[in-house]
């Protein structure tokens, strides 16, 4: 059976660029995320460079090496049970330009109905971006 959702909202988290050495912090919190609160989580996916270059901010998406060592962390039902899930594992289309080596999962991720505290909830990085231009996530989140 094809997944189906109700409703669609697509989150941008900006990770502001700092001047020269550029970013050092690893860890960015949700904001409060109005339309998503007491909602029930379907499912998540994750936009690249290679599949959207620009955010609806105009802001460069974070290279793929970056997404390659990010993380999502959620707080919901009260609890921090999905704990570090990777984020490409939530990229689920392959770039033409990307080829074999672009990683991609073929399905959506998806959750249980979870209800999720988006600003307890945040994208971790294994370390800092170094970048000194705004540049930011990308996520499509699926809820009812």
């Amino acid at each position: 059976m094809a997944f189906k959702s109700q409703k669609y909202e697509l989150i941008e988290l900006v990770v502001p660029g700092l001047v020269a050495p550029g970013q050092t912090q690893t860890r960015w919190n949700f904001p409060d995320l109005p339309k998503l609160r007491y909602t029930a989580l379907q499912a998540i996916s994750l936009f690249t460079p290679e599949t959207c270059t620009f955010s609806p901010l105009n802001n460069p998406l974070l290279p793929k090496a970056v997404l390659q060592k990010s993380y999502l962390v959620l707080y919901a039902n009260d609890r921090t049970d999905l704990f570090r899930i990777p984020l490409l594992e939530m990229n689920r289309m392959q770039s033409l330009a990307g080829g074999v080596t672009d990683p991609f999962s073929r399905g959506l991720f998806e959750f249980n109905n979870q209800k999720v505290t988006w600003e307890k909830s945040y994208i971790e990085i294994a370390s800092a971006p170094a970048n000194t231009a705004n540049q930011s996530f990308l996520l499509g989140v699926y809820y009812a």
